[in-house]
């Protein structure tokens, strides 16, 4: 069984990523709502049953997954040693087994030394493989793959990549985040970052989306739809300015990936700014009039 707190965050990641909301999971498992909410905040530990018809319902296989990760990894690392095994191989033959205490010690020692220096290789490889607080979903995310990238980055030591792993993709991957949207109730907030693409053949884009407490509503929404990233593209900053209502529950955020390519993500930040100063980014608010009808100018 997970931990209590990483139970929790790994169902809240699960549900985003079948883009349901708690309402709605809570139907599917014939649970109440506040148990889900409880559950995802880590305030209870459910019991086994509980979690395997969550899981059950998220279509996700906990004992599957957990053999496939550590098959990977340990597949990864033996990868990464080839070179190193074939010459332990070699200072093997050397080495006498069957002589004094003190080769045998010699011939530990260097069986430590190779593997310490396998897993400092493939650290790179083993980090690439989670961000904190960061996952991936869409409607394709097992079409794409994500990490941290030490050798190109906007700002500091590394910068987060999204990268197609299928040579054709119908549909999107992204990699996100959803916090709470309890500092910014009654603001207008603007989220800036910097984007770097490459071979980008549909579309890509920051996102910024606004949800409601315990309901479906979308409160505001913008992912740079109409003004999409193409191509390759060096590194440039965006920009999302929307409102966050008081009735707003979470803020949701991240880079977009339709179709294949890869793009990086850097040096993201928030800010609230003046609604009378600031326009949003994409119209929002709703007219105050029926206006245009005959579509002209």
């Amino acid at each position: 069984m997970m931990k209590q707190p990483n139970l929790g965050k790994k169902i809240l990641k699960l549900r985003l990523a079948n883009n349901l909301t708690q309402v709605e999971l809570a139907e599917k498992c014939n649970l109440s709502l506040r148990t889900i909410q409880r559950i995802e905040c880590a305030e209870v530990e459910p019991r086994s049953h509980t979690v395997k018809v969550i899981f059950s319902s998220l279509n996700y296989d906990l004992n599957n997954s957990l053999k496939s990760l550590h098959y990977t990894s340990y597949r990864n690392f033996f990868k990464n040693i080839t070179t190193f095994e074939k010459l332990l191989k070699f200072k093997i033959l050397l080495f006498n087994l069957k002589t004094n205490t003190m080769k045998k010690v010699s011939l530990l020692s260097l069986i430590v030394v190779f593997i310490s220096i396998g897993i400092f290789l493939t650290n790179t490889h083993l980090n690439a493989q989670a961000i904190d607080g960061w996952f991936i979903a869409g409607n394709k995310p097992n079409s794409y793959s994500f990490g941290l990238d030490y050798s190109i980055y906007k700002t500091g030591s590394s910068s987060a990549f999204l990268e197609s792993k299928d040579k054709k993709i119908e549909g999107f991957g992204t990699l996100m985040q959803t916090c709470s949207a309890e500092d910014y109730l009654g603001k207008r907030i603007k989220m800036t970052g910097y984007v770097k693409a490459e071979n980008v053949t549909a579309w890509a884009g920051m996102w910024l989306r606004v949800d409601a407490k315990q309901t479906k509503k979308l409160l505001s929404f913008d992912n740079m739809y109409d003004r999409p990233i193409k191509g390759d593209k060096d590194w440039k900053k965006y920009e999302i300015i929307l409102d966050v209502p008081e009735e707003s529950s979470t803020l949701n955020f991240g880079i977009m990936l339709n179709g294949t390519g890869k793009v990086w993500f850097d040096n993201l930040s928030f800010e609230v700014v003046d609604k009378l100063k600031t326009k949003l980014t994409k119209e929002q608010e709703m007219l105050k009039k029926p206006t245009n009808l005959n579509f002209g100018k």
